[in-house]
């Protein structure tokens, strides 16, 4: 094992803070706004795109080529993360302890992450933030984001693990040839995915177990 590679959203952090709320508000505001539609057109619309490719910024750039996607990544996280992120002192004290170098590999953006990880107080146990645009803005599960991700840390797939919350997206680190562990409350693991745990705190257990087989 080489890298960890953790993703961000409703990993490193969970969605009971609230922040994903206004996250989710703006983004439907932004997309209806702009593409003359209904607030009730433009959920339909994100949930219609999420589940065909991850993300609503990839629709935009499949079927929307008249809006800016640069401009929506900008509204959609200009929020004030200290409203609902603080410092987490347990997750700093696993991440010191896995003797391995981590990436944060996030659909966001990287200005977002920097925020995010700045207010858990755990950015620097990151050495890269590989976020949408780092990846040519193919986002995650897509083959090319993984390879890209692969060659920014310079480390081949099978020494690499991804940890998310998102099981279409573990699907595509399993295809890049990865070992995943899946971080979602009830989960199982699935599909290919190695383990499954409930809460990241979870994980450290696992990794240090593979850190050992290393």
């Amino acid at each position: 094992m080489r890298y960890i590679l953790f993703d961000l959203d409703d990993t490193l952090y969970t969605n009971d803070t609230g922040l994903f709320k206004e996250l989710g508000t703006r983004l439907v505001d932004w997309v209806s706004q702009q593409l003359h539609i209904s607030l009730e057109e433009s959920a339909a619309l994100r949930r219609e795109y999420f589940q065909a490719y991850g993300t609503m910024m990839r629709g935009l750039l499949l079927h929307h080529p008249e809006v800016s996607v640069d401009a929506y990544l900008d509204y959609v996280h200009d929020i004030d993360v200290s409203r609902y992120i603080a410092p987490n002192p347990a997750l700093e004290g696993m991440l010191a302890r896995l003797d391995v170098p981590k990436a944060v590999f996030t659909n966001s953006i990287a200005d977002w992450a920097e925020r995010i990880l700045g207010q858990l107080g755990v950015r620097h146990h990151f050495t890269h933030i590989i976020d949408v645009r780092a990846v040519d803005y193919q986002s995650k599960p897509h083959p090319h984001a993984f390879a890209r991700a692969l060659e920014i840390l310079q480390t081949p797939a099978p020494d690499c693990v991804m940890v998310d919350d998102q099981v279409s997206y573990l699907r595509g680190a399993v295809a890049a040839g990865m070992r995943t562990v899946l971080v979602r409350p009830g989960a199982e693991a699935v599909d290919g995915i190695d383990c499954a745990v409930e809460t990241i705190l979870d994980v450290e257990l696992i990794l240090q177990q593979w850190l050992v087989e290393r």
